[in-house]
Protein backbone atom coordinates (compact mmCIF):
# COMPACT_ATOMS: atom_id res chain seq x y z
CA UNK A 1 0.00 0.00 0.00
CA UNK A 2 1.48 3.32 -0.64
CA UNK A 3 0.77 6.83 0.33
CA UNK A 4 0.07 9.45 -2.70
CA UNK A 5 1.34 13.18 -1.88
CA UNK A 6 2.82 14.99 0.66
CA UNK A 7 1.29 16.18 3.70
CA UNK A 8 -1.99 17.60 3.90
CA UNK A 9 -5.31 16.15 5.43
CA UNK A 10 -6.64 13.11 4.19
CA UNK A 11 -10.15 14.56 4.76
CA UNK A 12 -12.09 16.18 2.12
CA UNK A 13 -13.20 19.84 2.42
CA UNK A 14 -16.41 21.49 1.29
CA UNK A 15 -15.33 23.74 -1.51
CA UNK A 16 -16.27 27.74 -0.49
CA UNK A 17 -19.38 28.33 -2.18
CA UNK A 18 -19.37 32.84 -3.11
CA UNK A 19 -21.46 34.72 -1.18
CA UNK A 20 -23.87 37.65 -1.60
CA UNK A 21 -22.39 39.59 1.37
CA UNK A 22 -18.73 39.40 -0.88
CA UNK A 23 -20.88 41.57 -4.08
CA UNK A 24 -18.79 45.22 -4.75
CA UNK A 25 -21.57 46.76 -6.65
CA UNK A 26 -24.88 47.95 -4.42
CA UNK A 27 -28.17 48.54 -6.69
CA UNK A 28 -30.04 51.82 -5.52
CA UNK A 29 -33.55 52.38 -5.88
CA UNK A 30 -35.19 54.65 -8.02
CA UNK A 31 -38.53 55.88 -8.62
CA UNK A 32 -40.47 54.68 -12.14
CA UNK A 33 -39.25 56.52 -15.36
CA UNK A 34 -35.44 57.14 -13.31
CA UNK A 35 -32.55 54.68 -14.64
CA UNK A 36 -31.07 52.62 -12.10
CA UNK A 37 -27.54 53.51 -10.89
CA UNK A 38 -24.78 51.62 -9.59
CA UNK A 39 -22.59 52.78 -6.84
CA UNK A 40 -19.47 50.71 -6.53
CA UNK A 41 -18.27 50.29 -3.12
CA UNK A 42 -14.01 50.67 -4.16
CA UNK A 43 -15.29 54.33 -5.24
CA UNK A 44 -13.89 56.86 -2.85
CA UNK A 45 -16.56 59.52 -1.79
CA UNK A 46 -16.75 63.03 -2.46
CA UNK A 47 -15.30 65.25 0.16
CA UNK A 48 -14.22 69.13 0.88
CA UNK A 49 -10.17 69.63 0.25
CA UNK A 50 -8.38 69.36 3.70
CA UNK A 51 -7.25 72.31 4.74
CA UNK A 52 -3.19 72.64 5.63
CA UNK A 53 -2.50 73.21 9.46
CA UNK A 54 -1.01 76.07 8.53
CA UNK A 55 -4.53 77.66 7.86
CA UNK A 56 -5.95 76.33 11.17
CA UNK A 57 -6.50 77.99 14.19
CA UNK A 58 -3.65 77.17 16.38
CA UNK A 59 -2.46 74.94 13.67
CA UNK A 60 1.45 74.46 12.93
CA UNK A 61 2.55 77.98 13.07
CA UNK A 62 0.76 79.09 15.50
CA UNK A 63 3.40 77.21 18.78
CA UNK A 64 5.25 79.39 21.02
CA UNK A 65 8.93 79.92 19.53
CA UNK A 66 11.64 78.19 20.37
CA UNK A 67 13.61 79.29 23.21
CA UNK A 68 15.94 78.54 26.10
CA UNK A 69 15.57 79.99 29.97
CA UNK A 70 18.10 81.36 32.13
CA UNK A 71 16.76 81.22 35.63
CA UNK A 72 18.44 83.60 37.76
CA UNK A 73 18.36 83.45 41.95
CA UNK A 74 18.49 86.59 44.46
CA UNK A 75 19.69 85.13 47.87
CA UNK A 76 21.43 86.61 50.97
CA UNK A 77 22.56 89.45 48.57
CA UNK A 78 24.42 87.30 45.78
CA UNK A 79 22.61 86.48 42.42
CA UNK A 80 23.24 83.07 41.17
CA UNK A 81 25.00 81.00 38.82
CA UNK A 82 27.12 83.92 37.60
CA UNK A 83 27.00 82.48 34.18
CA UNK A 84 24.67 80.44 32.06
CA UNK A 85 25.06 78.65 29.03
CA UNK A 86 22.97 79.09 26.07
CA UNK A 87 22.58 77.66 22.53
CA UNK A 88 23.25 80.02 19.90
CA UNK A 89 20.42 81.80 18.12
CA UNK A 90 17.78 80.87 20.22
CA UNK A 91 15.90 83.14 22.08
CA UNK A 92 16.44 83.93 25.96
CA UNK A 93 13.96 84.01 28.79
CA UNK A 94 15.94 85.68 31.68
CA UNK A 95 14.26 85.09 34.64
CA UNK A 96 15.38 87.02 38.29
CA UNK A 97 13.48 85.50 41.21
CA UNK A 98 14.36 86.38 44.99
CA UNK A 99 14.80 83.46 46.86
CA UNK A 100 14.55 85.69 50.53
CA UNK A 101 12.26 88.57 49.51
CA UNK A 102 15.49 90.58 49.34
CA UNK A 103 15.66 93.45 46.33
CA UNK A 104 17.77 92.54 43.70
CA UNK A 105 18.03 94.51 40.32
CA UNK A 106 20.23 93.55 37.04
CA UNK A 107 20.11 95.59 34.23
CA UNK A 108 21.31 94.11 30.76
CA UNK A 109 21.59 97.25 28.10
CA UNK A 110 18.06 99.29 27.94
CA UNK A 111 16.12 96.26 29.92
CA UNK A 112 16.09 96.40 33.71
CA UNK A 113 14.81 93.17 35.80
CA UNK A 114 14.06 94.37 39.63
CA UNK A 115 12.59 91.96 42.29
CA UNK A 116 11.88 92.57 45.65
CA UNK A 117 9.28 91.67 48.46
CA UNK A 118 6.00 92.48 46.37
CA UNK A 119 7.73 91.34 42.99
CA UNK A 120 9.63 87.91 43.67
CA UNK A 121 9.95 86.84 40.35
CA UNK A 122 10.48 89.09 37.04
CA UNK A 123 11.54 87.95 32.96
CA UNK A 124 12.07 89.24 29.52
CA UNK A 125 12.88 88.00 26.66
CA UNK A 126 16.43 88.37 24.92
CA UNK A 127 16.97 87.67 21.10
CA UNK A 128 18.85 84.52 20.37
CA UNK A 129 23.02 85.36 20.64
CA UNK A 130 25.37 84.71 18.01
CA UNK A 131 28.14 82.27 18.41
CA UNK A 132 30.28 83.23 21.66
CA UNK A 133 28.21 86.59 22.45
CA UNK A 134 27.10 87.08 25.60
CA UNK A 135 24.22 89.30 27.52
CA UNK A 136 25.85 90.84 30.60
CA UNK A 137 23.84 91.70 33.61
CA UNK A 138 25.06 94.32 35.77
CA UNK A 139 23.87 94.81 39.32
CA UNK A 140 21.82 98.10 40.47
CA UNK A 141 22.31 97.32 43.76
CA UNK A 142 25.67 97.87 45.62
CA UNK A 143 25.65 94.40 46.88
CA UNK A 144 24.54 92.30 43.84
CA UNK A 145 27.17 90.78 41.54
CA UNK A 146 27.33 90.66 37.51
CA UNK A 147 25.98 87.49 35.82
CA UNK A 148 26.83 86.45 32.48
CA UNK A 149 24.72 84.71 29.87
CA UNK A 150 26.69 83.22 26.98
CA UNK A 151 26.12 81.52 23.85
CA UNK A 152 28.54 78.38 24.07
CA UNK A 153 25.87 75.63 25.05
CA UNK A 154 24.86 73.08 22.01
CA UNK A 155 20.82 73.23 21.24
CA UNK A 156 19.06 70.06 22.12
CA UNK A 157 17.48 68.38 25.18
Amino acid sequence: MALAGCGGDDEDEPAPTPSDATATATETSTAPGEPATETDATEPEDTAPATSPEDQEGGAGDEVPAQSQALLTGRGGRITPRVVRVPAFISVRVELRSADGGPYVLRFGGTTLAVRDEVRSMSHRFDGLRPGAALVGKSATGAGNPVRIEATAEPGP
